[in-house]
């Protein structure tokens, strides 16, 4: 599976890749990160943390503040090991 290298979105198809400078699609971001080649917005990995868990099943239905964040702490692992943030850390 392609996956967006900044948010995690599936970019498995083509209409869900961003663009890039030259106007041929992105095999790296998806269209919500990355338009024209630069990225759609200067969101920190932490709000993009906070954006994803918005959308999270697991972190919405969980019962306890605890549960929370170890769903906080895990999306924050995977997201950080996508290539945007190595790239931004490193």
């Amino acid at each position: 599976m392609e996956i967006c290298q900044s948010c995690g979105m599936d970019i498995s198809k083509e209409e869900h890749k961003g663009s890039n400078a030259d106007g041929t699609l992105s095999v790296d971001y998806c269209a919500y990160c990355y338009k024209d080649g630069t990225f759609a917005n200067e969101l920190t990995l932490e709000q993009y943390v906070e954006i994803g868990l918005e959308y999270s099943p697991e972190y919405q239905g969980a019962d306890t503040e605890t549960e929370k964040k170890k769903i906080k702490e895990q999306t924050r692992a995977y997201l950080s090991q996508l290539k945007r943030w190595k790239e931004a850390a490193g």
